[in-house]
């Protein structure tokens, strides 16, 4: 039996595929001989999916073929909340020290959290959940520029200032904003 296909015959992208889905089939059921990662697990772990038993178009499942994905696997690439586990995004360990450093400087993350205008339970879960692989890149620039708005003087990396927006003068020895 040949791989059950989509309406559109996999030419093109089902409009349920996730973007940047490439592979000549659904990103569900079983992988198909022809596919490059024939075997392997699409989410890029390189793990090796179990076969399936049986034959089921309904599943897209085609007996002795292996499936698309590692048990589990399709929430890091197929979903369309996959944030926790997404391929795309900045790995949590680049964000987590910006994080604990701002937690640092303002006292807490109920603080950090509000000059970030981020829920409290989201930024904690960054810093705190080890489950989680991702940040959603557009919070991690958030928090990028939080820990950028601290520099001050002529050397980015050198001089750090203690609330954002109020820079000192090393020259006029004064404050202003």
């Amino acid at each position: 039996m040949e791989h059950a296909r989509s309406p559109n015959g996999r030419g093109k992208p089902a409009k349920s595929d996730p973007p940047g889905w490439s592979y000549p089939h659904p990103p569900r059921g079983t992988c198909v001989p022809a596919c490059p990662a024939y075997g392997r697990c699409h989410c890029g772990c390189d793990g090796s999916p179990k076969t399936s038993q049986v034959t089921s178009v309904q599943w897209l499942r085609v007996g002795g073929r292996p499936f698309t994905f590692v048990s589990g696997h399709q929430m890091r690439v197929a979903h369309p909340r996959a944030g926790m586990w997404s391929k795309r995004g900045v790995p949590v360990e680049r964000v987590r020290p910006f994080l604990l450093w701002l937690r640092q400087r303002h006292g807490s993350m109920r603080s950090v959290a509000a000059l970030l205008d981020m829920p409290e339970p989201t930024v904690r879960g960054y810093v705190y959940n080890t489950k989680r692989k991702r940040v959603p890149p557009e919070a991690a620039k958030r928090i990028a520029d939080l820990v950028l708005a601290h520099r001050v003087g002529a050397g980015p990396f050198t001089t750090w200032e203690e609330e954002p927006g109020l820079r000192f003068d090393t020259a006029n020895r004064h404050r202003h904003a």
